[in-house]
């Protein structure tokens, strides 16, 4: 019985892996090459927040700022300026 679910398990995983092989062969380059581009930025965006808020928590408004410019770089490239992002630091000080 094992012997059977082995069978089944392995045509199973072959036909999975061709069709993830048909799947990218029909895929263009260039799509790959965009979507790559797309996640780094939008990994750094979440970077630069990260650290926009830790520089926010230990009131180092410079960096803060520095933080901002560069959040609002990445935003632009993106072409997600409709983002509901709170991007305003504490100046009562």
């Amino acid at each position: 019985m094992d012997n059977i679910k082995d069978e089944n398990l392995q045509r199973l995983g072959r036909y999975i892996a061709e069709a993830l092989i048909n799947q990218a062969l029909m895929t263009e380059r260039d799509d790959w090459v965009a979507t790559n581009i797309r996640d780094h930025a939008i990994g750094e965006l979440a970077r630069c927040m990260t650290l926009q808020n830790l520089y926010l928590d230990r009131e180092e408004y410079e960096k803060c700022t520095i933080m901002k410019l560069r959040i609002q770089d990445i935003k632009s490239m993106l072409k997600m300026e409709d983002l509901d992002i709170n991007l305003e630091e504490d100046d009562e000080e």
